[in-house]
């Protein structure tokens, strides 16, 4: 018992060395851009499959490269689930990362386990063009290949836009959709005889209105139906035209005009609050390496009004944030009261200087 109480305890301190080494791994600069580089190649080969002349002519090296592909991708997840354990599943690209693999190894593995005698064809062909559909989800990662490049930062803005844009557009799509389906009905039912192409059927309808939104053969609609006397559709078209094209999809663009001014405005916050951070920590190195207060230093109110804006950005309770900018606000006092006094004693200094000058040229030594 002891020998094996031994060998644990060697075993799990190995254990948790190695845990440590892969998370250091995981976390290196080269292995981020080793995943990233397999990713660019990933995304290059599946858009060469599209073209037919190619895929014909290079199916085996399509087949070898989806292999590697799965094999990296695989060994990252692996990886990764080592090293921060259940908290991988926090990051939601990694869920996204996490599905791409185990749609790609089911991909893999099961046109190699559905051999004849051991499951229908036809099963076997319906599930294979499941997997197909899958397969263009794995695209999706060069996505993530464009958010992690730090010099795409209007790119990174733009989609934190449209992630924040989120709610509000659910919200009015889903008033949109509700619309779409309310005209279906009607339209259904008043002009199902008139032009039974368009309203014959409800599906038809709603792809007949689904069609409206980009304002596609109204006139034809519209025509079709003043030929067998249903003239008064103009009404129901004009109705439709006006709230889900002219106002709805419209709200849908205002909403996202107004996230982008948004997340402007806050970019030229956080840069202003940069620059005053930039010129306190050089203010309290002047400061401490005992140089004079300089001119373009900030100011008691500067000091206040960057503490305010400061305070404001930060997370905790109201009382929290009152004694947090108190203290600070006491803080900032005291180093304008420094610089007073070093300048006030430099001054000092000068003046005892003149004096014993002057004394000493009135009163010179014999």
């Amino acid at each position: 018992m002891v020998l094996l109480c031994l060998v644990w305890k060697k075993t799990v301190s190995w254990l948790l060395t190695l845990r440590a080494i892969i998370h250091k791994l995981t976390q290196l600069l080269a292995f981020e851009i080793f995943i990233i580089s397999m990713v660019g190649i990933h995304t290059a080969v599946l858009v060469a499959q599209t073209f037919a002349v190619v895929q014909v002519r290079g199916e085996w090296f399509f087949s070898a490269m989806d292999a590697v592909f799965l094999c990296v991708y695989v060994l990252e997840a692996l990886l990764k689930l080592i090293a921060l354990d259940l908290d991988y599943f926090r990051d939601p690209w990694n869920d996204i990362d996490f599905f791409i693999v185990i749609m790609m190894v089911l991909d893999f593995v099961l046109p190699l386990l559905t051999y004849p005698g051991h499951t229908t064809h036809g099963n076997a062909v319906s599930l294979f063009r499941v997997l197909r559909v899958f397969k263009g989800v794995r695209a999706v990662r060069i996505l993530r290949l464009l958010l992690t490049l730090r010099m795409l930062e209007n790119l990174q803005e733009l989609t934190s836009t449209f992630a924040l844009s989120g709610p509000s557009i659910g919200a009015i799509l889903l008033l949109m959709f509700t619309c779409l389906f309310m005209f279906s009905v009607v339209l259904h039912d008043l002009f199902q005889k008139s032009d039974p192409n368009h309203f014959g059927e409800l599906f038809d309808t709603i792809f007949t209105l689904f069609q409206l939104f980009t304002l596609d053969d109204w006139s034809l609609i519209y025509l079709d139906c003043v030929q067998v006397g249903a003239s008064y559709i103009i009404y129901f078209l004009m109705a439709y035209i006006l709230i889900e094209y002219f106002t709805l999809l419209n709200l849908v663009i205002a909403v996202l005009v107004d996230n982008f001014q948004l997340t402007l405005i806050k970019r030229k916050e956080l840069q202003k609050q940069k620059t005053l951070l930039e010129q306190k920590e050089s203010s309290i190195e002047d400061i401490v390496s005992g140089k004079p207060a300089q001119e373009g230093h900030m100011k008691p109110e500067d000091d206040e009004a960057f503490l305010d804006q400061f305070i404001k950005h930060m997370d905790g309770s109201e009382r929290e944030k009152q004694l947090l900018f108190t203290y600070l606000q006491l803080m900032a006092s005291v180093e304008h009261l420094q610089q007073q006094f070093r300048s006030q004693a430099a001054t000092t200094d000068k003046i005892v200087d003149s004096f014993f000058e002057t004394a000493e040229q009135d009163f010179p030594h014999h």
